[in-house]
């Protein structure tokens, strides 16, 4: 829901902004940048006004066990599996997410040939695919090997930046066309999205520890910033040479590797955390029942999902 909602928000600032914009008026680019600087201060505003959230669920190891602290990142470093999702997150994000934001928009005016208003349909219809499939897709996936399904996510994100390729091929010369392809590449990519935005969070909540489970999520989350870097150095220099279709084989490229090292992922992960078979029942404890601080905790533990990342940080 929380992706839904993102993504909705996202695709009315770019239909917005898609209207607005005139390559010929540098004064339209001021003006959203304007507004986008007042619309922070709402989120600024309600994030102050949480004060208790993000509180620890559980004691330091240290407070535990009355010994030292363990080791932080470098423990979570040496997890085996959560490298792995690492790797494949960092290929698929900026072969995906961080070129959607970047090289997108670049080769889809200079080499494609349409105007900044088609980019911003075809975020919009980024956008309705993602609010209308994200619950149903949640449905689906139910009980299926979460392996698979980044390993399909790559797939899609591939085709998508196929039927990118194919508005540059046309290059302008059929303007309906080149349009179509360009809208149609945001539907299929948002596909992917609804794929990737419910499991890749949950994957990594299922290999963390409570003790580290900050730690993981930070490290997953890094890997946005990571490649909102990687995507600009270089998209901008191949699409500024002229080099489009190098640049288009080249994300086509990341997103299948990306879904190769979803599938080596399997063999290291347990059917449980792979999302096949339900979480172990824990036995109860007999020597106390519960006080009041526990009950709170199992309040705040309750299912509503797992930490997830923004499309920038935010995909998710």
């Amino acid at each position: 829901m929380q992706f839904a909602l993102l993504n909705l928000g996202i695709g009315v600032g770019s239909a917005i902004s898609g209207t607005v914009v005139d390559t010929a008026r540098p004064g339209t680019f001021q003006l959203i940048y304007v507004l986008d600087m007042l619309c922070y201060a709402g989120p600024f505003v309600i994030l102050a006004s949480m004060p208790q959230v993000g509180r620890r669920l559980v004691a330091d190891a240290a407070q535990q066990t009355g010994g030292p602290a363990g080791k932080g990142y470098a423990e979570v470093v040496r997890h085996r599996p959560f490298r792995r999702l690492l790797i494949f997150s960092v290929l698929l994000t900026a072969s995906g997410y961080a070129q959607l934001e970047v090289g997108f928009a670049g080769f889809a005016t200079t080499v494609a040939g349409v105007t900044p208003q088609v980019v911003g349909y075809a975020f919009t219809a980024n956008t309705v695919v993602i609010v209308l499939a994200q619950l149903v897709v949640i449905k689906k996936l139910q009980g299926r090997s979460r392996t698979r399904a980044l390993a399909v996510v790559g797939a899609v994100f591939a085709t998508a930046w196929l039927v990118l390729g194919l508005a540059g091929l046309v290059d302008g010369r059929n303007a309906l066309l080149s349009a179509a392809c360009v809208i149609v590449f945001g539907a299929v990519f948002a596909t992917g999205e609804t794929l990737l935005s419910p499991i890749s969070p949950a994957l990594v909540n299922a290999l963390a520890t409570d003790e580290l489970r900050g730690r993981y999520n930070a490290l997953s989350g890094m890997v946005w910033g990571l490649s909102a870097v990687i995507a600009p150095i270089t998209a901008g220099p191949l699409l500024g040479a002229g080099l489009g279709a190098v640049w288009i084989g080249l994300v086509i490229v990341g997103t299948l590797s990306a879904s190769l090292v979803a599938l080596s992922l399997r063999g290291l992960i347990t059917d449980e955390q792979d999302g096949l078979a339900a979480p172990a029942a824990r036995p109860c404890s007999r020597r106390r029942p519960p006080d009041q601080a526990d009950l709170s905790i199992t309040q705040n533990r309750l299912p509503s999902g797992s930490a997830s990342t923004t499309k920038s940080a935010s995909s998710g």
